[in-house]
């Protein structure tokens, strides 16, 4: 199907009359916006006019007013007469027309002379006007509601309406007082509200807009009609953050603000501040005023351009329809077209791409058409064999000729075959055939087929038999039990070694579930361990009891195993399981026999105990009388010669038993193990030092070499010295006469402090380096000539042991044996506590 264009000509008349429409409405609105901006400008431009030229009104006015009462005081302080003084004030309030007002009034608040009549004579409060200023300075009063001074006056009090009022503008001085004192006066003057307000009517000219004098508390001085508040009150308006009133108090002396002011509702205002004086011009007109006259503009123009726009809609819609119709009408000509082309193309593509054949015959079974499958699975021209018999391609299957010799025009049904036969190549060739008659006019009859390559289907499925005859025959034969169980858990298959230890035949358990002829605890047990490896994949293996149907209680080792499906999953399981029943008995009776041996061992341990130590008694005694015996019987050598050898006797047997003691302490840690950080090197020297006599007996040599670097250990000095002694006494027993014995001592490759004693003695047989450090053990070399108890070497390794060491025998090159020894090395600051 060919792609339709993008920008068709529907598309196109749409899109024309929308972005005409939409141009003509933004240029509609940009023109509005722009008229909204410049209303808004023009009318803060005239408000911030008429706010400059009140507060020059105001500011004059006061000025000129504070330039009077400095004239006034001037004349009344160079004492002129009361008549004088009174025309004065006459012509000045007749000269400023915005006062209501001027009189001059004692410190009592006596009126002494005023402009009006009416006030003459009057007495108020004297800070009813406000304070005082210094002498000879001027200040100005708040909004005083009276008419005059006279409404002042405590006598004849008057009722004044709300908005009636003055504004005070005060000055002191002195008046002379007939000598040279002097007392305090003053001249004030009464500004009338309504004369500021008619001027800012007047300059404001338009009765949606309001103006008013106020001072920075927010009180109003003076204030037009549309103010909607009368001179004297103070509105909350006013007052808020952000107001004009605050923004003056900052410091701001002019400029402009959106929100309420003198009015509630949102108004755009100019505030200007009066040059010297405590007070504020506010000028200000509704927003609702600026919004009024801006949406008469909107219907002035934003209608007429809405009409045109609409216009522009309609018209460019109306044309696109008419397009899109005939478009349509032409993308369904071109679609019909390109499914014909596009089904062409897909039939030769199919035909192309099928592996299988696909072929069509005339009535004869001669091919007039075949795919190019045919050329892939034969390598031959698919021209070559239009016109041959259908058989002959399939290895002449006599099956293939039948067919079309068989079937007439009338009763020929569709048919499925198998060819079978041998390539040239010597290779087993199957096709499954599939053949459909297709009548023609005049009765006439085609063949239409396909043929499918399943060679390698019959050999898949041939060796898969053979492999599972081979797992057959290796599940057969095997020797263990084995048993198969799909992804429910149930048998499908078991070999004879399996039937012959369970005692059930393989025909009553397949299909059901495995272990079902097990007690109800051991197959929970066995189907919940399926259940996880079937979950998760892999092997297990575990040993179990198995009870037979005799009662008898069997051990058995289970290996199981699963197998995946055509996915990778999990499917099945194979068991395989081995009586170990033997096994486990034997290790039973050998656990038996260890712990018998044990209590043996133990118990000869506590026999050698008691003994020796019911012996030490007698030979202590023994040992006393034969001392005692040797001293008195000097005189006879013979006599004494036998009392030394019966001391000699009684210190071995005193050996052999305290040997005894102390290996019997050691294997039951009968005496508590003392460790503590120490240099082995003094303890080797001073047991060397105590083994001198010996030495000198069989004037043997021992050379020692401990080196300089410390050899720090953790262990228990008294034992650790009792080894070292054992050791070297060893070697002098073993050494010849006039032989030498090497001590040696260092760090090994690994860091371990070890100790080297060897002799030039008969050496040691080399099956018995290690039985030597058994209990009672003595070398075959050595036994009948050196005597001995052969503990010594058995307390040694005790104690090596205990110590976390290793010590072991070899033999010199040249003669004599090497006892070695290494032991854990220990940095200054370790210490731990144990048992020996």
């Amino acid at each position: 199907m060919p792609q339709r264009s993008r920008w068709r000509p529907s598309i196109i008349t749409a899109g024309a009359g929308a972005l005409l429409a939409a141009t003509l409405m933004a240029g509609a609105a940009y023109s509005l916006w722009r008229e909204r901006r410049e209303l808004t400008a023009e009318a803060a431009d005239r408000q911030a006019l008429q706010a400059r030229v009140l507060e020059d009104h105001a500011s004059r006015s006061l000025d000129a007013t504070q330039i009077a009462l400095v004239g006034l005081a001037d004349v009344a302080q160079h004492g002129a007469p009361p008549e004088v003084l009174q025309a004065l004030l006459g012509q000045t309030q007749a000269s400023l027309g915005f006062l209501r007002g001027i009189a001059l009034l004692d410190e009592a608040g006596h009126v002494l002379a005023a402009a009006d009549p009416a006030d003459r004579g009057a007495q108020i409060v004297p800070t009813a006007l406000g304070t005082w200023p210094a002498a000879g300075h001027d200040a100005i009063g708040g909004f005083v509601a009276a008419r005059s001074l006279a409404g002042l006056d405590d006598t004849t009090p008057a009722i004044v309406p709300p908005g009636v009022g003055f504004i005070p503008l005060l000055h002191t001085l002195r008046l002379p007082d007939g000598g040279a004192e002097s007392r305090p006066a003053l001249l004030v003057a009464l500004l009338n509200p309504d004369a500021l307000a008619n001027f800012q009517q007047l300059t404001l000219n338009d009765p949606q807009a309001a103006a008013a004098l106020v001072d920075l508390d927010g009180r109003l001085l003076a204030a037009t009609n549309g103010a909607e508040h009368l001179a004297g009150d103070r509105p909350a308006t006013l007052l808020v953050a952000g107001g004009p009133l605050a923004r003056v108090r900052t410091g701001s002396e002019h400029g402009r603000w959106d929100g309420p002011g003198l009015r509630a509702a949102e108004q755009l205002g100019a505030y200007r501040a009066l040059r010297a004086r405590p007070f504020v011009v506010l000028v200000e007109l509704p927003q609702a005023v600026l919004r009024d006259h801006w949406l008469a503009t909107v219907r002035d123009l934003g209608l007429p351009a809405i009409g045109i726009a609409a216009a522009l809609m309609v018209l460019s819609g109306v044309g696109a329809a008419a397009l899109r119709e005939r478009e349509r009408s032409q993308a369904q000509l071109d679609l019909a077209q390109s499914q014909v082309a596009e089904r062409e193309r897909e039939l030769s593509a199919i035909f192309g791409s099928v592996q299988d054949l696909l072929f069509r015959t005339d009535g004869a079974g001669r091919v007039t058409f075949i795919n190019e499958g045919y050329a892939r699975l034969s390598g031959q021209a698919v021209t070559r064999v239009l016109g041959q018999p259908l058989h002959e391609l399939f290895g002449g299957s006599a099956g293939v000729a039948a067919v079309f010799d068989a079937c007439a025009a009338d009763d020929a049904l569709p048919q499925q075959l198998r060819a079978d036969w041998i390539g040239a190549d010597g290779q087993a060739r199957s096709f499954e055939i599939h053949l459909v008659p297709l009548r023609r006019r005049q009765g006439a009859l085609e063949w239409v087929g396909s043929a499918a390559d399943v060679s390698g289907l019959m050999r898949a499925q041939a060796e898969l038999r053979a492999q599972l005859g081979l797992a057959r025959s290796l599940l057969a034969s095997s020797p263990l039990p084995m048993s198969v169980l799909d992804g429910d858990n149930r048998y499908l298959d078991v070999n004879r070694a399996w039937e012959q230890f369970t005692g059930r035949r393989r025909g009553e358990v397949l299909g059901r579930r495995a272990a079902s002829y097990l007690r109800p605890e051991e197959a929970a047990l066995h189907d919940a361990r399926d259940e996880a490896l079937l979950a998760r994949g892999g092997d297990m293996s575990y040993e179990t009891v198995w009870h037979g149907s005799d009662g008898r209680r069997r051990d058995l080792f289970v290996s199981k195993s699963t197998f995946p499906d055509a996915a990778g999953r999990p499917m099945g399981i194979v068991v395989c399981f081995m009586d170990i029943s033997d096994f486990r008995e034997a290790e039973r009776a050998t656990r038996a026999a260890r712990d018998a041996a044990l209590q043996a061992s133990n118990t000869k341990s506590e026999f050698i105990a008691n003994v020796s130590h019911e012996l030490r008694t007698p030979l202590q005694s023994i040992l006393g009388f034969s001392e005692i015996g040797a001293r008195r019987a000097r005189t006879d050598p013979r006599l004494a010669e036998l009392f030394v050898d019966v001391h000699r006797a009684g210190q071995r047997m005193l050996s052999l038993v305290n040997d005894l003691l102390d290996l019997s302490k050691i294997e039951h840690g009968a005496e508590p193990f003392e460790p503590e950080r120490l240099d082995l090197r003094p303890l080797a020297a001073e047991v060397a030092h105590e083994l001198t006599p010996l030495l000198a007996a069989r004037r043997l040599e021992l050379a020692i070499e401990l080196g300089d670097e410390d050899l720090v250990v953790l262990a228990d000095a008294q034992r650790l010295q009792q080894l070292l002694r054992n050791l070297l006494a060893n070697a002098i027993r073993f050494s010849p006469e006039g032989g030498r014995i090497d001590l040696s001592a260092g760090h090994d490759d690994e860091g371990r402090v070890r100790v080297d004693v060897a002799d030039r003695g008969p050496g040691i047989p080399p099956d018995e380096l290690e039985s030597i450090f058994e209990a009672f053990v003595q070398s075959s070399a050595t036994k009948n000539a050196a005597g001995g108890t052969g503990l010594g070497l058995a307390i040694c390794r005790r104690i090596a042991q205990a110590h976390d060491g290793h010590i072991w025998a070899e033999n010199r090159a040249g003669g004599g044996a090497v006892i070695s020894l290494t032991l854990p090395a220990r940095r200054f600051g370790d210490t731990t506590a144990g048992a020996l």
